[in-house]
């Protein structure tokens, strides 16, 4: 894996001139992986495995059929972009974060979530609005409000028409803002 990242990192560079954020290469990774069980993540196998030519192939169609953007969130603040999904199979869109230094924890399997700076994404499509995977088990996942994870990612099978994705943040961001990486990829 740290192999394949590392030549992500050095596609990623070629192509863009510049190095990726760590948080972009993760969310990379995560976004491209392949289902290894059930859709989505889960406990055991995470995102799936890793599918360094699908994250390869994103880099290389950023701003055709895919969008690797690095933005910060500030304070009170939103982000909002609209995407023509056109047909699409699958419009995926995922934010990653390397979240600030929280405190240490002592206790053993404590389920209290530990997010420092909580960003969310949300796709909207006239009154609908689809929300990003969380995971309830070990084996179990559903959409909804992810408070425990530095990526979240919505999926939205048959995609048609315009979505607008919309990130957000709950309480005050630590030091007033946060960087965050935003991928949205339309596969047909």
């Amino acid at each position: 894996v740290m192999g394949s990242v590392l030549l992500l990192q050095e596609h990623y560079a070629n192509v863009n001139g510049t190095f990726a954020k760590a948080a972009t290469i993760k969310g990379l990774v995560l976004h491209t992986a392949d289902d290894t069980a059930s859709e989505g993540p889960d406990a055991i196998y995470g995102w799936g495995l890793m599918n360094a030519k699908r994250a390869a192939e994103t880099i290389s169609a950023n701003g055709t059929t895919a969008t690797i953007s690095e933005l910060t969130l500030a304070q009170g603040e939103s982000y909002t972009v609209t995407v023509d999904a056109g047909t699409a199979n699958r419009l995926q869109a995922s934010i990653s974060w390397t979240d600030a230094p929280g405190t240490a924890r002592t206790g053993t399997n404590d389920p209290t979530p530990v997010l420092v700076n909580d960003l969310d994404i949300r796709v909207t499509q006239n009154t609908d609005t689809y929300l990003p995977w969380k995971v309830t088990g070990v084996d179990s996942n559903t959409k909804g409000d992810n408070l425990v994870d530095p990526y979240e990612r919505v999926d939205i099978v048959n995609a048609t028409g315009t979505y607008t994705i919309t990130v957000t943040h709950k309480g005050s961001l630590n030091s007033g803002s946060q960087n965050f990486s935003l991928i949205i990829t339309k596969d047909t």
